[in-house]
Parts: structure tokens; sequence; C-alpha cells
């Protein structure tokens, strides 16, 4: 469990839901795998594959923990609440403008439903993860 817990806060950094208080994105991650449970492996796979294929379950708690962190309401990207708690981390204040270019590239993600739409635009987050750790 603690392994998920370090894979899924790496998965938060890199596509920028974490925010300053590390005690809600844990209390967001627990209640999410009530809900959803998801495995270790998986989350490895999310991070370290590019085209793999998740089912119901695993989209369903991306799109709980993005709710959750208020990345992701009503089947969109908040991109206010993305750019918000992005920029509570040090290394990207001032980059507001490369912020809103990522926000404007996966906001457009869309899927057969939300769990599907989350889980592309976490993914297409997670695909600008240089951006965030440089």
């Amino acid at each position: 469990m603690r392994i998920l817990y370090r894979t899924l806060l790496c998965l938060a950094f890199a596509i920028e839901i974490i925010n300053a208080d590390l005690n809600s994105f844990k209390a967001s991650v627990e209640h999410c795998l009530k809900e959803f449970p998801i495995t270790e492996g998986e989350m490895r796979r999310f991070i370290e594959e590019k085209d793999v294929q998740f089912g119901e379950t695993f989209k369903c708690h991306m799109k709980c923990v993005l709710e959750k962190e208020h990345i992701f309401q009503n089947g969109t990207l908040v991109v206010d609440g993305f750019i918000k708690h992005s920029l509570e981390m040090a290394t990207l204040k001032g980059r507001e403008d490369e912020l809103q270019k990522i926000a404007d590239e996966c906001k457009v993600e869309n899927g057969v439903n939300d769990c599907d739409t989350a889980f592309k635009l976490g993914k297409c987050l997670f695909a600008h993860h240089t951006i965030f750790v440089h």
C-alpha cells in the first residue's frame, strides 16, 4: 500500500494535481481506492507505458481523484483549478503561460464517458511531465 501511495504521489506530481495539503490528497486517494480499487502494477503501467489499455475501474479511479482535487468536474478539465494547483509548486511559479498551453491542449480530450475522459485527460497531462520536474 505504501508503494501505491508513492506511485500515486508521483503521478500527482507529474500531472500537477497535488496541492499544498498532502493529507487532503492522501484522503482523496484513499477514498477513491475504496470506491475504485486499483493495483500498484496498474499505476506503474499508467506511468511507464504510453499506449497501455485500462478497464473502467482504473479510469473511474482517475476521475475520482481528479474530481476530489478539483481538477475535473462535469466531464471537463477545470483549467483554473489545474493552473492554481500547479502554481503551488515552486518549480512552476511564473510558468502560467506554459501551464495554460498544456491545459488548452489537454482540455479537448474526450472519451465515451466521464471516466474515459478523465483517463484521457490524465494521460495528456502526464505526457507533459517534463515541465513539472525541471
